[in-house]
């Protein structure tokens, strides 16, 4: 059913937010907290453990191609249920494990149902029944990635000093199965229907419903990953090879350190002016525009001074991660309907872990060339001013 109140939070926005919330168990900050104790009990070392860890988010990802459409054709209970207790077994497989085949399950189980579904169904669930303010609802799915990684590294920090590290993963384990489970049961509730196919749906899709070939030579969805994939790959690239930037320009690691809280800030201001613009635009209009923070960012590297071109990378990089959060959700909506929603975002979150893997390699690349920062910065924002326009630029939504 489609929420109707005029005001306050969509009831689909109060889903997406614990369930984005509750995907930090999967995701890399939290994972990362207990780096070190991995490598100490497991006997690995810091590229051993890279190499699991990339092996299984690797994994994960791909699966997503498939298994994102699990939101198409479950009720929303059930398909958050089903992946709450599969966060709860990884938890609970990374806490009891005896070597390395043990850690890597668990760590599959957490990338895959947090990192991969429980994000997924939280934006698919905002965008699908948060008809009137769907840019809104998208947006708190970002606040509640945000809330994790604000609130559980210091929560974490404080169990570890009463509590082994294997114990605390039994305790999440536990508050995903006592805590989390009910109260997305009960916040799924409302929204137990189905939205009806649309004319967007059958608008945007004359010959039949979409499947995952026809997405593939379907030229709005190319044209919008040309867009939305930019951001993840750029941001990934950036933060991987922070150290190499770093000693380029003459960083501090406590300046650093600052840069990623101005980060994070401005991902929050931007998710929350980019919901409620949506609302009032759409998702395609945004999509013409958003990335240009993310250019001037990277194009101040070769540009202006060390310490300046810092605070602009992060803050361009935040604005632009923000807004790319909640366009990347409600744009599918207003170009393809509702009815095939999951398996869209699915095929999206799959390329999405893909680019964010090369990402790092390309420009790794470039680094290791000498190639100067001020090429790279011009390219990219050359390709931020014009390519969404050229690209993007004809899209409209189906139903205007």
């Amino acid at each position: 059913m489609s929420e109707t109140t005029p005001r306050g939070i969509p009831p689909a926005g109060r889903f997406a937010f614990l369930a984005a919330l509750c995907s930090s168990f999967g995701q890399t900050f939290y994972i990362g907290l207990f780096g070190a104790d991995f490598r100490a009990d497991f006997n690995l070392g810091e590229s051993g453990l890279g190499t699991l860890y990339g092996t299984a988010t690797l994994i994960s990802g791909l699966s997503m191609f498939w298994l994102g459409a699990i939101a198409d054709y479950l009720t929303l209970r059930r398909a958050i249920v089903v992946t709450m207790i599969l966060l709860a077994i990884g938890a609970t497989f990374v806490g009891f494990a005896p070597g390395i085949a043990g850690l890597f399950i668990g760590l599959v189980l957490l990338r895959l149902a947090g990192q991969g579904l429980a994000g997924h169904l939280a934006v698919v669930a905002a965008a699908r029944y948060a008809v009137k303010r769907r840019g809104r609802a998208v947006a708190m799915a970002s606040y509640g990635f945000i809330a994790g990684e604000a609130s559980l590294p210091p929560l974490v920090a404080g169990l570890m000093g009463w509590l082994a590290w294997r114990q605390v993963w039994w305790l999440a384990a536990a508050t995903l199965v006592f805590v989390a489970v009910p109260l997305l049961v009960t916040l799924a509730r409302p929204l137990s229907g189905r939205e009806p196919a649309s004319e967007t749906t059958t608008a945007s899709n004359p010959t039949g419903p979409l499947t995952r070939r026809k997405l593939f030579v379907h030229g709005r969805f190319l044209r919008v990953l040309a867009v939305v994939l930019v951001s993840p790959l750029v941001v990934t690239a950036l933060f991987l090879h922070q150290s190499s930037l770093a000693e380029r320009l003459a960083w501090s690691l406590p300046a650093v350190a600052s840069g990623f809280v101005l980060f994070a800030a401005m991902q929050g201001v931007a998710a929350f002016a980019g919901g409620r613009l949506i609302d009032r635009f759409s998702a395609c209009t945004l999509l013409r525009f958003y990335l240009l923070p993310l250019g001037l960012g990277v194009a101040a590297l070769g540009i202006l001074p060390s310490a300046p071109a810092m605070w602009v990378m992060f803050a361009g990089l935040g604005l632009t991660a923000g807004i790319n959060g909640v366009v990347s959700g409600a744009v599918w909506v207003e170009l393809f309907g509702t009815e095939r929603l999951g398996m869209i975002r699915g095929v999206y979150a799959s390329l999405m872990v893909l680019s964010t893997a090369a990402g790092p390699v390309l420009l790794g690349g470039l680094l290791e060339r000498d190639v100067a920062l001020e090429t790279i910065g011009g390219v990219c924002l050359v390709y931020v001013l014009f390519a969404p326009l050229v690209i993007a630029g004809r899209l409209r939504p189906q139903s205007a």
